[in-house]
């Protein structure tokens, strides 16, 4: 009942986009009680009641398990020449070991959840301070928080223990981003400290249903004379400033009050733990497709043999080798038999372990990802990280690379070197001052123009101070205000204090006092902030920051020309730009100004539409002051890794919301630009047809430069021109980018950059794309990607949350494409194709037999040894395998990146390699069955008794050949040998004769559906006591791994690739150069590793 209630309360809440919260959940006369989401937090998937049945269900979703489920359901209901138990028992092991590692898993998420659920709170209750669980917060209590915890809901912040009713939070659990924010609470709620005061609080708070964007909130909170909320003396705005977040920690603030308005599953936390859009590995992709495959020729063949058997009972006299003639059936029904025991007999072509390993070794390989110590950052003590398992194969095909580059390519640490004070510039000397770059100027803070340009630098921004042991440091989200702020305070115009009321800041000495009115804050639309202030005397001052596109056009006044070239000039070096600004705002106008924020503020629907508006009419007439320049160097190593990049085979695109010059610079100098390279540019186009124009023309030199292969081409485009093409001509426009050498994309917005990645990616070639970004402006291209690759960057750690994989540096790229990439994807590709191999091997001599035996459905192998096959004596070699096998050392896949291209444009998954293995797992069918049989048929005897063989004879035989034959082909295939690979390979085929051994002892097998009589009984005993079948079975192995000997040898003598040159010539110890991992990081990971 309170389930539909909720939904109904839900759907109204969204039709009415306003959620009404009541403080102390005093509803007034005639209002109903809402049913808001408890505060419980479920992140497991499962329940005890529906934990067996869901799982099962999404377990047999799957194409093989619903396969064998099929087959075992078949072998119940008719009479089967094998027992149920053979299909049944490998199925209910695979299926169980995936069910106790799921269920394991969510029952870890529940002691979570229970964790979570029943941390006790502190709540304001019937005039009293109570403890409770957390999972029984209400909305509209009113909570306690003190230092160092947690906050359990998303909470408006009411009272603090600080004076100013401001306090300090970290988001890491959040966003990643360990720095302090400061958050401040309602001027009228600030003085209400303790559990009285606050219980005589009467209001309610109004705001947006809930959502998954962590840094906006929209509300407004309504203060009242009465508890019937009828006589409202206030109204105030709440904002993202305003909100305490769930998940949160309250830090360097004794406690703070506040009123949950989102709880349980409505938190932001709970909205963003929602599942990403899943990425089809492509393995997994053709993983299916050949299984169809099979299942088609499975069906096929069954079908073929069922009408031959028919046709031979009736018209053929002849009698096959171990069968008695017997009438077939003319109904329906007997046709159907005999067609379903086929089904049952070839079953096993199909690998009903294949999923299980290939998860297995995909996700223990992404720990070595983790445990490498050549992504590890002993600096931030950073190791790499894997966020999924799925898509560790795809790393290893990468075409394309899309990068961010502030903070990706270069440290994003910034320093300020330049600035531009009414077409003046000046340059930052190593003696911590300016020096002007003109004759005839100077540095001068007496000079109002420096000083009003200083004064900007240091009052407009969302920095804010902390002082610890006597000393001020600066906090904030942005390097780029932090370096600005600091430069400031270098040059004479040092930033003391905020509040939510004033701005101090010391001018020579002095302590001046600004008061604080209202922000403008930046946004990427408007690409600028400002902020209206009261000077010392009394003069109001808008203050403007931002992009040189959006400052400059909003300025009638000052230096605006010559600023612009200035601009230019500095992003021609390469340095970040900022342009100041600012007006005189009249008394008369600051009315309407306060009116117009005041409004847009106290909005609810559609605030941010309202607060363009305000802010474009606000944002007017300014007069340009000046522009700084600061410098974001390269990271280290970023110029070899593009270079490394470029060699293997990989282009790499380049998307930016940077100015066009600054990121011309950057490309130059970490040579995604190099000095022949011929630019050219498609910038300011709003034109379609000019568009067209300029990528028909260069389409032109590009072909022709694709038959000669002389000259390579770079394409800078901007975010403009790009949605010109993207609306006009989309497919000339990748035609043209896909040719080019390297691609530049600047002054793009998050959407477009996801729509360049999709654009590439949905070509006709389906190539591999991967993005990596260090910002949440990244994460949509990331999602977008094939594979997303997240930088733990400098501003916050939105990009790492949604990737794929984490790493430290851009250079770390290298090593996890060049060497874990190429490593999964020939070891999946091997052990994909290895499984259908050994399994078509395994069933090829039963199915030869048939010919023989007057097409009966009848099995050569014993029901141990089909159960025995999957499970014991073929699973561990593979294994070791996948997660082992290095066909050249690391080092060397590091420092040759041709080798990277070679692999990456070999379709190892492709139908070639298939028809590959199964043209030798036929002809190993062939020999064990040419051999096998040919010892059997009319034989007169093995041994001094002269005992002939029988049916079980046969295919024991034939099975010994088939593990040895499968287990040595992967020891053939092994280049790099373990302790682990010895003892999964060597000790498989120990294994498989001592178990043989003692089953053959075994008199009385009839236990765990193993229905046979004794027929097989002493049977391998019997065998291996001739010498003939030792012979036979060292034949066989040596006639069947004699042609890939033979391949192999020629490939690598005759048309050797380059890694068999590199295996051939190269010596077994390779020395490599010195990468960039270090005794030091060493030393500082064992920590890591310990835990």
């Amino acid at each position: 009942m309170f389930g539909n209630l909720g939904g109904i309360f839900r759907q109204e809440e969204e039709a009415n986009s306003i959620r009404q919260v009541y403080v102390f959940n005093r509803y007034p006369e005639g209002v109903k009680p809402q049913a808001f989401a408890d505060n419980a937090i479920k992140t497991s998937k499962y329940t005890f009641w529906n934990f067996l049945p869901k799982n099962l269900y999404e377990q047999f979703k799957r194409i093989a398990n619903f396969y064998f489920l099929c087959v075992v359901i078949i072998m119940l209901c008719i009479e089967t020449p094998i027992g149920p138990g053979t299909t049944m028992m490998p199925l209910i092991i695979v299926v169980t070991i995936s069910l106790f590692k799921q269920g394991y898993e969510d029952y870890q998420r529940h002691k979570a959840d229970n964790e979570v659920n029943h941390r006790l709170v502190n709540v304001i209750r019937h005039g009293c301070l109570q403890q409770i669980n957390s999972k029984n917060i209400r909305v509209g209590d009113v909570v306690k928080c003190e230092c160092e915890e947690e906050f359990p809901c998303d909470m408006v912040l009411l009272s603090s223990s600080d004076e100013e009713g401001s306090c300090f939070i970290t988001t890491a659990n959040l966003d990643g981003e360990t720095n302090l924010k400061i958050l401040t609470c309602p001027e009228e709620t600030k003085s209400l400290l303790t559990v009285q005061e606050l219980y005589g609080l009467d209001a309610s708070i109004e705001c947006e249903p809930p959502n998954v964007d962590l840094y906006r909130f929209q509300g407004r909170i309504i203060f009242a004379t009465d508890t019937n909320l009828d006589n409202i003396s206030a109204m105030k705005s709440l904002g993202s400033s305003n909100l305490l977040l769930r998940g949160a920690t309250l830090k360097n603030t004794k406690f703070v009050y506040g009123v949950p308005v989102y709880t349980g599953k409505d938190t932001k936390m709970a909205l963003n733990q929602a599942q990403a859009q899943y990425k089809l590995p492509s393995i997994e992709w053709k993983m299916n497709m050949y299984i169809l495959f099979f299942c088609f020729m499975v069906v096929a063949l069954a079908t073929v043999l069922t009408i031959i058997e028919f046709f031979w009972e009736v018209e053929c006299d002849k009698r096959a080798l171990y069968r008695t003639r017997v009438v077939f059936s003319h109904s329906i029904g007997g046709f159907l038999n005999d067609f379903f025991s086929f089904i049952v007999l070839f079953n096993y072509v199909i690998p009903i372990s294949l999923y299980v390993t290939v998860e297995a070794v995909k996700f223990i390989s992404s720990y070595f990802i983790k445990w490498d110590l050549e992504m590890y950052h002993a600096e931030t003590d950073t190791p790499a990280k894997a966020n999924t398992s799925d898509l560790n194969e795809e790393l290893g095909q990468i075409e394309y690379v899309f990068s961010d580059k502030t903070g990706t390519l270069t440290e994003n640490e910034l320093v300020f070197r330049k600035c531009s004070i009414e077409g003046v510039k000046y340059a930052a000397s190593t003696e911590g001052v300016l020096l002007a770059e003109a004759a005839g100027s100077s540095f001068d803070l007496d000079n109002q123009n420096v000083k009003d340009f200083l004064l900007a630098m240091s009052l407009c921004h969302s920095v804010f101070t902390t002082e610890s042991q006597g000393k001020l440091t600066y906090e904030a989200s942005s390097p780029d205000e932090k370096a600005l702020v600091e430069a400031a305070a270098e040059y004479g115009v040092k930033f003391m204090f905020a509040s939510r009321n004033s701005r101090k800041v010391r001018v020579d000495g002095h302590l001046d006092r600004y008061e604080f009115l209202h922000v403008l804050p930046f946004d990427n639309t408007r690409k600028r902030m400002s902020i209206i202030l009261r000077d010392p005397s009394g003069k109001i001052l808008l203050l403007c920051k931002g992009a040189e596109s959006s400052v400059l056009d909003i300025c009638t006044s000052g230096c605006v020309d010559v600023t612009r070239k200035h601009v230019d000039d500095y992003a021609a070096e390469g340095l970040r730009t900022l342009v100041f600004a600012m007006r005189e705002i009249s008394p008369e106008d600051f009315k309407e100004v306060d009116r117009l924020m005041v409004d847009c503020q106290n909005a609810i629907n559609d605030r941010e539409a309202k607060e363009q508006l305000a802010f474009q009419s606000i944002e007017d007439k300014l007069c340009c002051i000046g522009v700084t320049g600061v410098e974001d160097r390269l990271q280290d190593g970023v110029h070899e890794t593009i270079s490394a990049l470029k060699e293997g085979g990989v282009k790499l695109w380049v998307l930016t919301g940077d100015k066009m010059e600054t990121a011309v610079n950057i490309s130059q100098s970490c040579n995604h630009f190099t000095a022949s390279m011929k630019l050219h540019f498609l910038t300011a186009r709003r034109d379609g047809e000019s568009c067209r124009q300029t990528l028909n023309s260069l389409l032109k030199l590009l072909e022709g430069t694709s038959r000669e292969r002389t000259q390579t081409y770079g394409l800078i485009v901007d975010g403009t021109s790009l949605s010109t093409c993207f609306d006009t001509c989309p497919e000339l426009f990748l035609r043209t980018t896909l040719l080019c050498t390297a691609v530049l994309c600047c002054r793009l917005s998050p959407l477009q950059k996801a729509k360049v990645v999709r654009m590439v990616k949905e070509h006709k070639t389906n190539p591999v794309t991967l993005a990596i970004g260090d910002g949440a402006n990244d994460v949509s291209m990331i999602l977008e990607a094939n594979v997303g690759v997240g930088i733990f960057g400098k501003e916050g750690r939105q990009a790492v949350r949604s990737c794929d994989f984490a790493i430290a540096r851009f250079q770390y790229l290298r090593n996890l494409m060049f060497v874990h990439g190429h490593y999964y994807y020939r070891r999946i590709a091997t052990v994909v194709f290895y499984f259908f191999y050994k399994n078509v091997t395994f069933v090829g001599p039963a199915i030869c037999f048939l010919f023989m035996n007057g097409y009966s459905p009848q099995t050569i192998y014993s029901e141990l040894q089909l159960i025995g096959f999957n499970l014991m004596f073929s699973a561990l070699p593979i294994i070791s395998y996948g997660l082992f096998e290095q066909h050249l050392p690391p080092t060397l896949l590091y420092e040759k990146p041709s080798l990277y291209k070679e692999s990456a444009t070999t379709n190892l998954l492709s139908i070639k390699y298939f028809a590959a293995w199964m043209a030798l797992a036929v002809w190993n069918c062939f020999v064990i069955f040419l051999f096998d049989f040919s010892l059997f048929y009319d034989a007169g005897g093995f041994n001094s008794s002269q005992r002939v063989g029988g049916l079980w004879c046969y295919g024991t035989v034939a099975y010994t050949c088939v593990i040895f034959v499968i287990n040595i082909m992967i020891a053939l295939r092994t280049r790099y040998w373990v302790w682990f690979t010895h003892f999964t390979i060597w000790g498989t085929l120990i294994s498989y004769v001592i178990i043989s051994y003692l089953y053959a002892l075994w008199t009385n097998p009839n236990v765990l559906w193993l229905h046979e009589t004794n027929d097989a009984a002493y049977v391998f005993i019997f065998l291996f006591s001739c010498p003939i079948i030792y012979l036979t079975v060292a034949i066989v192995i040596i006639l069947c791994i004699l042609p890939p000997v033979l391949v192999m040898l020629l490939q690598h003598h005759m048309y050797p690739m380059e890694a068999d040159k590199f295996r051939i010539y190269y010596p077994t110890e390779y020395t490599p150069i010195k990468r960039h991992g270090s005794n030091s990081s060493r030393a500082n990971y064992s920590t890591l590793m310990e835990e």
